[in-house]
């Protein structure tokens, strides 16, 4: 086998193929295999129906009765360098489809397949649309070359599937962003031409994906091609995009240069991108996305108070700084401030030590600051 399965999924494919049906492994964890990580969700696809399934599987949850979908945990905890974690994998069964729809990445309907060609020919991105019993490989859209080459290709077109479902644009630009590929010139393209239609898309399902994406190895290379082919609207919203200065796209754009020398730490990368912008405009353009309130209040700080504590010099004025915001969001400007002179080259290392410094005189001597 091209996928080394652990031992619960190849006892689930099993039990399905004595009973009589097919049985693959299929998207995203074969993907995730071939590249030569570890899923901890695995995602098995049958000719079995539902009621086949509780059949074959009673022991199952049946986690979607509209799709057909069951689940299997095999989940136990186990002492690894002296602490209690939780080892094993979930598995998830579910029947072939086909003419599946998608709204805002979400799969809201489809009808059975007969083959896994038929399902595989429905899926979205090639890397995903590669399956394998314990004897077949089934790979009709050449996902494994695309491995190879790190090239994010649509299954069919691109912009027949993009129009179909927006989000998959920015999925596309997430996943050079997660896995370090490119993007195949017809996906940029069809990108291009159909980017307005995420207008109307819900800003969650966006969040969700930017998230992600600042979260990458390869995050700059995500942020290049979301401010190459305009996607980048999606945050911040075409008003405000429109109204950006070439300082700010210049600032951005150096971000985008630098911001894997940084730590794959979301909510500070966040902070960095909406540094870029001028606070009239990153204030709507954070609320825009729905953050939670913890992390709005630290990306907000991150565009009105950054050059408030780099100026923050003494003592007396630092406890200030400290006593009207908390520990909490001093901490994070604290490590923005570092990231900053990171990405942009900033030469505030005496400044940045300097206030280390005090802050160790204040701990020391237990100065109050509340």
């Amino acid at each position: 086998m091209l996928v080394k399965l652990p031992k619960e999924v190849g006892k689930v494919m099993t039990r399905l193929q004595e009973a009589g049906f097919e049985a693959y492994v299929v998207g995203e964890c074969v993907r995730d295999s071939i590249l030569g990580r570890k899923p901890f969700g695995w995602d098995v696809t049958t000719n079995a129906g539902l009621e086949d399934l509780k059949a074959v599987f009673p022991e199952a949850e049946v986690f979607s009765e509209k799709f057909g979908v069951i689940r299997l945990e095999y989940i136990e905890e186990a002492k690894i360098d002296g602490e209690m974690v939780e080892v094993g994998v979930i598995v998830d069964v579910a029947p072939y489809r086909k003419e599946a729809k998608y709204v805002e990445g979400l799969l809201v309907d489809s009808s059975r397949a007969e083959t896994i060609e038929d399902d595989l020919s429905h899926r979205d991105f090639t890397i995903n649309a590669i399956a394998e019993n314990h004897t077949v490989l089934a790979d009709a859209f050449e996902g494994k070359e695309d491995i190879r080459k790190k090239l994010i290709r649509t299954v069919g077109d691109a912009d027949r599937m993009f129009k179909q479902d927006p989000i998959k644009m920015i999925k596309a630009v997430r996943l050079c962003a997660e896995l370090d590929f490119d993007l195949h010139k017809g996906a940029f393209d069809a990108i291009v031409a159909n980017r307005q239609l995420l207008e109307n898309v819900n800003p969650n399902k966006v969040r969700t994906e930017f998230m992600m994406l600042m979260e990458g190895d390869a995050a700059g290379k995500g942020l290049n091609m979301l401010l190459d082919t305009g996607l980048v609207a999606a945050v911040l919203g075409q008003d405000i995009l429109d109204k950006l200065t070439k300082r700010e796209m210049q600032d951005l754009t150096i971000l985008s240069q630098n911001i894997d020398k940084t730590q794959p730490v979301g909510e500070r990368r966040l902070g960095l991108f909406y540094a870029c912008i001028d606070k009239k405009r990153s204030k709507p353009a954070i609320e825009r996305l729905n953050y939670d309130e913890k992390l709005k209040q630290h990306l907000i700080d991150a565009v009105t108070d950054m050059a408030k504590l780099y100026f923050t010099a003494t003592a007396p004025a630092l406890k200030k700084f400290i006593y009207e915001r908390g520990w909490d969001r001093y901490n994070y400007l604290a490590n923005l401030e570092k990231a900053q002179r990171i990405v942009f080259e900033y030469f505030s290392e005496t400044k940045i030590y300097s206030k280390l410094y005090i802050i160790e005189d204040i701990k020391k001597y237990r100065e109050p600051i509340f």
